[in-house]
């Protein structure tokens, strides 16, 4: 699916970065260039959204409710000081303005600039105003119309092996205004409900200080590996770009964070995530790997609310606003917001690690999956001396015993 043309100024950048490209880590190796631009850009411009979020009161405060909203649930801020929002400003604008600078537009890059362009005004109005969830998921639901609509269709889903489940029952296509417009069904109608739960369980996972940056940041590398072994250069090249900018992110969102991606970022990650795996050209089963651990616990906290609430319609359950994700229940067990960093991360580089290995790649796999359990075990290590700590602890009582 990917026919980006790329431009002489990427590939320009590229050689920069050109290495022995026989050797089998050139290939990977030759886009470090990329990656250090998005780093500096993101890492100079932070500095300025925080200050202008402060201007304009655009911040998170603990156990308050933002805008006096009703819906919102102060009980859900779980940092300990205000914080400016509009961090993932410091990924997406960047974005915007290498997405132009690399590739030629084509109707698939024009399509994927129109939604992220609705995305981030969406957002950042929420960011702004705290907008009701059913206003958010209209916006998402605009911008991921417009993928289907596009170009981009959903034709078949390939899983593990080769065998392919063909989505094309009917085909409309047209154009308008010289663009081309293309619709399939039933696949598209999937790629839509795809399209926003990716949105909104990457989004979830965003209520912990620097989680989602973390969580983010794992998955676009491992999109990187998976994208350059399919020869995905569109692909291969935004996410290498936006774990650029996400690393300099994640250092001013972690805890205790100087800023937060807020929702201008949050919204944007897991689409991303989600068209880039396409354009890939990924299996399915590949995809759902990466993104498994927010999918898991948005399914579970969706069935929890629907038992514990009965909601009268899906409006009704949109509303609900607790503390039941995964991240809240790890901070109920004790475990510090880097723990719950640390180990949604692991977690993610662990089944990601498969993913990898579906591509055939065995000894990144082994790499991958080696880190997840050495960061896995400092966690371990750390909380059960902490715990170990708590319980050594004299009791206010125990200097008035014998």
């Amino acid at each position: 699916m990917d026919s980006s043309v790329p431009t002489k100024l990427l590939e320009k950048i590229l050689n920069i970065g050109n290495v022995d490209m026989t050797s089998q880590y050139g290939k990977y190796l030759s886009y470090w260039p990329v990656l250090l631009i998005g780093l500096i850009v993101s890492f100079i411009i932070i500095p300025l959204i925080g200050k202008l979020a402060i201007k304009f009161g655009i911040t998170y405060k603990p156990g308050v409710r933002r805008k006096n909203r009703e819906f919102d649930n102060p009980q859900k801020a779980i940092h300990e000081k205000e914080t400016p929002a509009l961090g993932g400003l410091a990924v997406t604008i960047p974005l915007l303005i290498a997405i132009p600078l690399f590739f030629r537009f084509d109707p698939v890059i024009s399509a994927i600039t129109i939604a992220l362009l609705i995305l981030i005004i969406g957002s950042v109005l929420d960011d702004v105003l705290n907008l009701p969830a059913k206003v958010q998921l209209g916006y998402q639901i605009v911008a991921a119309v417009v993928i289907a609509f596009s170009v981009i269709d959903l034709s078949n889903i390939s899983f593990f092996t080769n065998d392919i489940l063909n989505l094309t029952q009917s085909t409309w296509s047209t154009n308008i205004l010289s663009m081309p417009i293309s619709f399939v069904f039933p696949g598209d109608l999937i790629l839509i409900c795809w399209i926003l739960l990716c949105i909104n369980s990457v989004k979830w996972v965003g209520g912990s200080p620097g989680l989602v940056e973390s969580y983010s940041l794992s998955i676009f590398l491992l999109l990187f590996v998976i994208s350059v072994r399919t020869y995905s250069l569109f692909s291969s090249t935004l996410s290498i770009f936006i774990s650029g900018t996400l690393l300099s992110l994640l250092y001013f969102a972690f805890p205790p964070p100087k800023i937060m991606s807020g929702s201008s970022g949050k919204s944007v990650y897991g689409f991303l995530i989600s068209i880039l795996a396409l354009i890939s050209g990924a299996k399915f089963s590949t995809t759902i790997m990466l993104l498994a651990l927010p999918i898991i616990d948005a399914i579970y906290v969706i069935i929890y609310r629907y038992i514990t609430y009965k909601p009268k319609n899906p409006i009704e359950l949109m509303k609900i606003n607790d503390t039941s994700h995964l991240h809240h229940q790890l901070l109920k067990l004790n475990f510090t917001s880097v723990q719950i960093l640390l180990i949604e991360t692991a977690v993610a580089l662990l089944v990601g690690s498969f993913a990898i290995l579906a591509t055939g790649a065995l000894r990144y796999f082994a790499l991958i999956f080696g880190t997840a359990l050495v960061i896995g075990f400092i966690v371990f290590t750390n909380y059960k001396a902490k715990t170990k700590k708590e319980k050594e602890k004299p009791s206010p009582e125990s200097k008035y015993s014998y």
